[in-house]
């Protein structure tokens, strides 16, 4: 797969639905990374039934243009994870399930190689993401849109505060 983004281009915080592993290669223009492994999905607010983080990531690093808002998401200042630039040349590799947010500091392209997840339970959640989870997501939303909403709300925000109990 190949990425190309502007200057301030920003992929939101997420895992890959299928648990890939993947070798991230930038090859033009500088590129921030955030990283977390999938055991942190709690603290950071992932939504059910999806791959995305509620709380925005966007600016993490620059406390005046942060919109990450601890107030409202206090569980992702107990996450744990990586945060790096990476540059022409740089290669990152990416466990299957880490979660990951890229924001683009300069002009830039890269390239992804992927791998299935080399382990049966990986494989296993992989295909359950993309064939369940992904397609229960999907009817809900059409169907009970309202409701669907408010139940994952209370569910992201039930779990993070797990976290802080246990």
């Amino acid at each position: 797969m190949l990425f190309v983004g502007g200057q301030g281009s920003i992929t939101q915080l997420h895992f890959d639905i299928d648990l890939s592993h993947i070798m991230h290669t930038q090859f033009i223009g500088k590129k921030r990374v955030l990283l977390f492994p999938y055991q942190e999905q709690y603290k950071l607010y992932r939504k059910p039934f999806e791959v995305p983080s509620m709380a925005d990531f966007s600016h993490y690093y620059d406390p005046s243009k942060t919109k990450l808002n601890i107030e409202r998401f206090p569980a992702t200042a107990f996450a744990e994870g990586y945060d790096l630039v990476l540059e022409h040349g740089d290669t990152l590799f990416m466990p299957g399930g880490y979660w990951h947010h890229m924001e683009y500091l300069e002009s830039g392209f890269a390239m992804s190689l992927r791998a299935l997840n080399n382990k049966p339970l990986g494989k296993l959640k992989g295909i359950w993401n993309l064939l369940g989870m992904r397609n229960i997501d999907t009817l809900l939303k059409k169907t009970i849109p309202h409701q669907w909403y408010a139940w994952k709300g209370k569910k992201v925000i039930m779990a993070a505060e797990k976290t802080f109990n246990t």
